[in-house]
């Protein structure tokens, strides 16, 4: 019993041992949505302003020209649209891609599943190049799939794949793309790669890059982000050739955002809580915020093998640290201590729901912020049951932060 007549929860339950649920404070530690800067949150709470101004549509321009710089595509327009990274991946797909295109898509995670899906419900050809779950895609075995699938007009890749944790080599993978089909168009998810991982548009050949609002950008969910080449908006220029579409029509929305507008109401205090999301991005320093980011993940990783986790990444992306659990602790239950902790991650998608999880350090926060991590998967594998030596997970993460 508590001191207060209350039953102590059983060992092994989950739930907090000697310590009540509420006197845990909320932290997020999930690839998206992600915790939200102070003055972020404050640009939030401002009044709203009407989207048909002057001074609204200059935020806009400026947000936009941000973006631009943040992707380092600086003088290139960057659509900006109400909604999430999936609203981006379609406008960008439906912009590019013609009407009954083959498009070959990239499957190594649930979000590689995504664009295939997509592409086939837009009516397109569609062919797969899978890798498991894991697994990074290998150049020569893509080699060997373009000369399979002939010359397909579109090849979709994921960037940094948030259900695996994979950071894919998207700077190889267009090459061997242009290589063996030259006239495809590549467009890359890059929703959880955007200021984390180097990302380079331009020099690597890509056609349209995709993001969204809730990840390392560190603004609530609500926005997508669009970049196509010059030859992705030529390529869909014909109106004739073009899938049917209207509010994310980006070939009738580009002229009315380089005025500052869009064709439809945008989510006005996101805009402006964005100009000040970037401006801490551009202060910081995209090499130093990608080193941080990298920094703390590996320090994550280091305190799960403590515990016994294992990384589950072939090639680990700074976004996320995904981690199977041990044998016998299962990754639901690990989540669940977690967040009776006050701490909320992921845990793993679909057929790696049981074994998964996927803490990530993407938003506002510091080196801390890593220790504070593993100290919570300490105590959250000794509510499960598990005997862990005081202070292992905590020591791994500072060893690699004091490297």
């Amino acid at each position: 019993m508590t001191g207060d007549g209350r039953a102590r929860p059983a060992a092994g339950d989950g739930r907090p041992q000697g310590a009540d649920r509420a006197s845990f404070r909320p932290r997020l530690y999930a690839p998206g949505p992600v915790a939200v800067p102070p003055s972020v949150l404050e640009a939030l709470a401002r009044p709203v302003v009407h989207h048909r101004t002057d001074a609204f549509r200059a935020t806009f321009v400026r947000v936009r020209a941000a973006l631009a710089e943040v992707l380092e595509v600086a003088g290139d327009e960057v659509m900006l649209l109400t909604g999430s990274g999936t609203t981006a991946f379609e406008a960008a797909l439906v912009a590019a891609v013609p009407r009954g295109a083959h498009v070959l898509a990239l499957r190594g995670g649930k979000f590689g599943d995504r664009w295939a899906a997509m592409a086939r419900a837009f009516g397109y050809r569609v062919s797969e190049h899978d890798v498991a779950w894991g697994r990074a895609f290998d150049v020569d075995g893509l080699r060997v799939r373009l000369a399979d699938v002939g010359q397909p007009d579109a090849v979709t890749l994921v960037h940094s794949e948030t259900s695996t944790g994979v950071l894919h080599d998207v700077a190889a993978l267009a090459e061997a793309v242009r290589t063996h089909a030259p006239d495809a168009l590549v467009l890359v998810d890059a929703v959880t790669s955007l200021a984390a991982a180097e990302l380079r548009p331009r020099a690597w050949g890509l056609d349209a890059v995709v993001a969204g609002s809730q990840k390392g950008v560190m603004l609530p969910p609500g926005l997508g982000f669009a970049w196509l080449s010059e030859r992705a908006w030529a390529r869909g220029e014909e109106a004739g050739r073009r899938v049917p579409a209207y509010t994310l029509d980006l070939h009738r929305e580009r002229p009315r955002q380089r005025a500052g507008d869009s064709g439809t109401t945008p989510a006005t205090s996101l805009v402006v809580a964005a100009e000040v999301a970037l401006g801490l991005l551009l202060a910081e320093g995209l090499p130093a915020r990608r080193q941080a980011l990298g920094r703390r993940n590996r320090a994550l990783l280091a305190a799960g093998r403590a515990l016994g986790a294992e990384p589950f990444a072939e090639r680990a992306s700074p976004a996320v640290a995904a981690m199977t659990t041990p044998e016998g602790l299962a990754a639901p239950a690990v989540v669940r201590a977690l967040a009776d902790r006050g701490v909320r991650i992921a845990g793993g998608q679909d057929h790696l729901a049981s074994r998964l999880i996927r803490p990530s350090l993407l938003g506002h926060g510091d080196d801390y912020d890593a220790v504070v991590l593993a100290a919570a998967l300490e105590d959250a594998w000794r509510d499960l049951g598990r005997t862990v030596a005081s202070g292992a997970a905590v020591a791994a993460a500072m060893a690699v932060l004091g490297s």
